[in-house]
């Protein structure tokens, strides 16, 4: 049976895309992660093209944020989960119809609750 939900990861550190995408790969049959984007404009690019169902966001990177990557949109057609270190901007991210807001370092059964929405 084919992954259900096609995933994009958005994260400037190496390190959080790669055990986030271990994570889902071993714990996420039904999600197929489709890209990795580092920045805003990679991120804008690849999901303009990609068309992920779900977007994995990071709100800092490097001098834009998750938010600035969300504005450029006229209409947003994925869902979002906020993965990041900043407690400060939940409400801000809900503004946005997050999914869900997760902090780091990521816990297995937040981001399972997080994904089953």
């Amino acid at each position: 049976m084919p992954p259900s939900i096609r995933a994009l990861l958005v994260d400037d550190e190496y390190q959080a895309r790669s055990l986030l995408g271990k994570l889902i790969e071993d714990n996420f049959s039904g999600i197929e992660i489709v890209g990795q984007a580092t920045d805003v404009q990679s991120a804008f690019d690849m999901i303009q093209s990609l068309k992920p169902d779900l977007v994995f966001l990071d709100i800092q990177m490097r001098n834009e944020t998750g938010f600035d990557l969300l504005l450029r949109f006229s209409k947003i057609n994925f869902n979002i989960i906020f993965i990041t270190a900043h407690h400060e901007y939940a409400l801000k991210a809900f503004r946005f119809n997050a999914i869900d807001y997760l902090l780091k370092p990521i816990l297995l059964t937040e981001l399972g609750e997080a994904i089953e929405k």
